[in-house]
């Protein structure tokens, strides 16, 4: 196969000889995915995006780690050095006959501050623990979104508790303490939300875990967190009667969240 790139998109695929080669196209039909920034070959927390996908891909089609180590190591061989990028790894196609792939893709522009929105529909997903198989549905519903005045939408309880954004982790600040959502099946385990639980021990910071219900983070410093943007501090809160405090030293969780950054 030849090289080819798609939407400025290279895109790898692990043979059964276990050769990493260029592909004419992917797999789209992702059952297992990961995803992180990549800046100057710096990338933050990277074992534990591993970590995350080994265990989908172990979980979900009974993947051999052994092959998931090869391809893990041919894959990181391929993350340029220089730059910013957004390479995505995954797993692909039909459980019977699953393909691991990687995009090596140019990262979008980051912020650090995000506008939400409560998502008015039912939590549409069917496997919330784990990255990839609801990937494409979370995308196409933040695009709906954008038209409403808002980056993010909301996942909620159908008692109305919060879950986390889309495509984010969300945590907030109840006075001292640092808080999220408690863990259950339907909150995807947030890479950028355990390193903050981890500098918060480091700094003997309070964190706790705690149902609420969105209207109770009203006057809250509130922070949406993913792997691309690291923290984006809330702003707007659309429809909600949302107003933010800005006592927090933002900046300096910033500087403790680059610290886990380590070259490729």
């Amino acid at each position: 196969m030849g090289t080819v790139i798609v939407s400025n998109e290279s895109i790898f695929q692990y043979t059964t000889e276990k050769e990493l080669v260029i592909a004419g196209k992917p797999e789209e039909k992702l059952l297992a995915a990961d995803s992180w920034l990549v800046k100057d070959g710096y990338v933050r927390a990277l074992d534990m995006h591993r970590q995350r996908f080994f265990s989908s891909c172990m979980e979900l089609a009974g993947t051999s780690p052994d092959i998931l180590n090869d391809f893990w190591n041919s894959a990181i061989g391929k993350l340029p050095k220089t730059g910013s990028w957004f390479p995505r790894i995954e797993l692909a196609g039909n459980l019977s006959c699953p393909v691991l792939q990687i995009r090596i893709r140019p990262a979008p522009a980051t912020h650090s501050t995000i506008r939400l929105i409560d998502y008015q529909n039912e939590d549409f997903r069917k496997l919330p623990r784990h990255k990839g198989p609801d990937l494409a549905k979370l995308i196409s519903a933040r695009k709906k979104i954008a038209g409403q005045g808002a980056d993010e939408a909301i996942l909620t309880t159908p008692k109305g508790f919060l879950l986390e954004g889309l495509t984010t982790s969300i945590l907030w600040w109840e006075g001292s303490v640092l808080c999220t959502t408690p863990s259950s099946q339907r909150i995807l385990p947030g890479v950028t939300s355990q390193l903050l639980r981890l500098i918060a021990e480091q700094e003997n910071i309070p964190f706790a875990y705690r149902f609420r219900k969105t209207a109770d983070l009203n006057g809250c410093e509130v922070w949406a967190v993913n792997a691309l943007h690291g923290i984006r501090r809330v702003v707007d809160w659309e429809k909600s009667p949302f107003k933010t405090s800005s006592d927090i030293d933002i900046d300096y969780w910033r500087q403790k969240l680059d610290e886990f950054s380590k070259p490729v």
